[in-house]
């Protein structure tokens, strides 16, 4: 930012050594105006002046004294925290969670319910509700959330709004983001939930430095969250990642080869009794029940079968198993790579468990949702359109 400016509005200029000034602020703070002087190449008195603009218009608050330097302590600058508000939401089969988060990305509040199973109306209610819920504790009113992302077990267009194919959602999840919006008037934008997954497998797990990776989710069905060169891949219409039908010698073209209802199919053949849920299934498999075991090494070949037929198409440098897969990647990894090895996948590939700790598809969402209020926030002061900087997030225009 240092050198000669061209002459032009100097409403743009500031808006430029705004941007420069609350970029280095978030990227590094708490830093004091020295080191802010240094990183834009402002002047001095071009830093003190925006500093103090910053502060007046609420993006950024002084954060104490840097009493470790020679001389004169230096005040410390960061984003204020409650410059920007956003609410993370999992809809999920059996809970809806939900977590507020505040522009650094510190939690204020959690809640969760159970999820509703027959009408739409419901689902966008236990939502609502708990934005209230989480609002009320935070001390703040649900007005203030400056965005909410939302994951859905269903394929999302790219609009952000629009359920395409459902897995589990009352009524198909049809019109939920309207339902969504009545009681909850906020920048509002529908995800689906192995995608951001993927996100938070990007920003807080084993991904961190990993440009291109797949993320195996096991739900209802199963998922993948692509990354491709650093970006989440969604495809033309939001359909991407669908792999639960990819192609499977056991199957019939189009028919879902991997899931929750396969699994329980798969133990039905294998004589266990019952309706077990895949979870109970691998306890049992841990306990070393032969016909469990055999569900799973059936779990893990169909894995690797999706798997290489991914990885002849984009070839990733890593697969990772999050969801369920991860929590049972114990039983899982080994049985995979074997599979891989014994039928001559053509391509090497790596697959390794999910490094995110807790609700995997709750932090995405609330990851994307702080990304987009501290951007909205930020735009609103200095002026112009929201960066785009989300890694992982939708290409210009793909998303509002």
């Amino acid at each position: 930012m240092s050198g000669n400016y061209l002459a032009g509005p100097q409403g743009l200029l500031w808006s430029i050594n705004a941007r420069a000034v609350l970029d280095v602020v978030d990227r590094e703070g708490p830093l004091g105006r020295p080191e802010i002087t240094r990183a834009t190449g402002l002047s001095k008195t071009t830093v003190a002046q925006t500093l103090r603009e910053l502060v007046a218009r609420g993006v950024v608050e002084e954060a104490g004294a840097d009493t470790t330097r020679r001389g004169p302590a230096a005040t410390l600058y960061r984003v204020a925290p409650r410059c920007a508000l956003a609410l993370g939401v999992d809809i999920g089969h059996l809970r809806v969670r939900a977590v507020l988060v505040d522009a650094v990305g510190e939690t204020l509040a959690q809640a969760e319910t159970e999820a509703p199973r027959r009408r739409v109306a419901d689902t966008a209610a236990a939502v609502t509700a708990l934005a209230a819920e989480c609002a009320g504790r935070a001390g703040t009113e649900t007005g203030a959330i400056g965005q909410a992302v939302v994951g859905v077990p269903a394929v999302v267009a790219r609009d952000g709004r629009t359920v395409r194919r459902a897995y589990g959602l009352p009524q198909g999840g049809r019109g939920l983001a309207e339902a969504i919006e009545r009681d909850l008037p906020v920048p509002l934008l529908l995800e689906n939930d192995v995608n951001l997954a993927a996100v938070a497998e990007q920003r807080f797990g084993a991904c961190a430095d990993v440009a291109d990776f797949v993320l195996l989710g096991l739900g209802v069905g199963l998922g993948a969250g692509i990354v491709l060169g650093g970006r989440l891949h969604r495809g033309f219409a939001g359909g991407a990642g669908e792999v639960g039908f990819l192609p499977h010698p056991a199957t019939e073209l189009g028919t879902e080869v991997l899931g929750a209802r396969r699994i329980a199919e798969q133990a039905r053949q294998a004589g266990i009794e019952g309706r077990p849920s895949p979870r109970e299934i691998f306890e049992s498999a841990r306990g070393g029940d032969e016909r469990a075991l055999a569900v799973v090494d059936a779990t893990a070949r169909r894995i690797a079968h999706v798997a290489a037929s991914i990885a002849l198409v984009i070839e990733p440098e890593l697969f990772v198993l999050g969801g369920a897969f991860g929590a049972s990647a114990d039983l899982l990894l080994g049985r995979i790579r074997r599979h891989l090895a014994r039928d001559a996948a053509p391509l090497p590939i790596r697959i390794i468990a999910s490094g995110v700790p807790g609700d995997a598809v709750l932090r995405g969402a609330a990851w994307l949702a702080r990304h987009r209020a501290r951007e909205r926030a930020f735009a609103a002061v200095v002026g112009g359109r929201p960066y785009d900087t989300d890694p992982a997030g939708s290409e210009e225009g793909d998303i509002a």
